[in-house]
């Protein structure tokens, strides 16, 4: 199953996501991108705001340094078979509002916040996976 997981900027929330998914299905099926993502083309090393989402990976043993942030588009919601929107629906386009494929996961951004927090969020996120895959 194709999976998007999409936040705003695509340098946190969808990008954990999509890594634990393809972990815990030992597939490159989920793809991530984000409504906004500014930094799109860029490395996700080299955002300034990157540094807990890619420590708390590295507990995970999973290396994101090399994946690239993402802005989301049209075609991206046509390949995904689910889509998983973690951000508010203000920065939502409208073919992601009209989208019978979307399940909405109310977890909050990470942007300016402590480690502490990261460490809930990747729980948070750990656990809606796991949820996923057994209703899969």
């Amino acid at each position: 199953m194709k999976v998007l997981f999409i936040c705003k900027a695509n340098i946190g929330r969808s990008q954990i996501a999509e890594a634990l998914y393809n972990k815990y299905t030992n597939s490159k099926e989920a793809f991530s991108a984000g409504t906004v993502a500014k930094g799109a083309g860029k490395k996700i090393e080299e955002h300034e705001r990157t540094d807990f989402v890619l420590d708390i990976l590295d507990k995970e043993e999973i290396n994101i340094r090399e994946h690239t942030i993402k802005r989301l588009n049209e075609n991206m919601i046509k390949d995904a078979n689910k889509v998983i929107v973690m951000t508010d629906q203000e920065s939502w386009p409208n073919y992601l509002k009209d989208s019978p494929k979307i399940e909405y996961w109310n977890i909050k951004d990470g942007k300016g916040k402590d480690y502490n927090f990261h460490i809930k969020m990747i729980k948070q996120i750990k656990q809606k996976i796991k949820k996923l895959l057994n209703n899969k």
